[in-house]
């Protein structure tokens, strides 16, 4: 299943991700050593913090850059519409030709 969001696509993992990630849940259910579990999963912690504080300032930036990305659209549409309107004019300012 693909989701979008920001315009990104976010795929599944590859299989061999997954599995890799069960092993690794299925080793630590089987293990009967709760202090090491314990170090294990305030370690997961904090590395999670650590990973949604790079996560969100990567996002503020992709949004920072999206919005300037727009407002150059912006922009090049108004002064593509400013230079047709200057030569509209233009066209209307000029005197009539004499005819000879």
């Amino acid at each position: 299943m693909i989701k979008k969001f920001l315009n990104i696509e976010i795929e599944e993992p590859p299989v061999e991700l997954e599995l890799s990630v069960e092993m690794r849940c299925r080793d630590i259910m089987e293990s009967d050593d709760i202090d090491n579990i314990k170090r294990y999963c305030t370690h997961l912690i904090r590395h999670q913090m650590k990973q949604d504080v790079f996560l969100a300032s990567v996002l503020g930036r992709l949004v920072e850059l999206e919005a300037v990305v727009a407002c150059m659209a912006v922009r090049k549409r108004r002064k593509g519409l400013k230079y047709v309107l200057w030569r509209i004019s233009q066209i209307f300012k000029r005197k009539p030709s004499k005819a000879k």
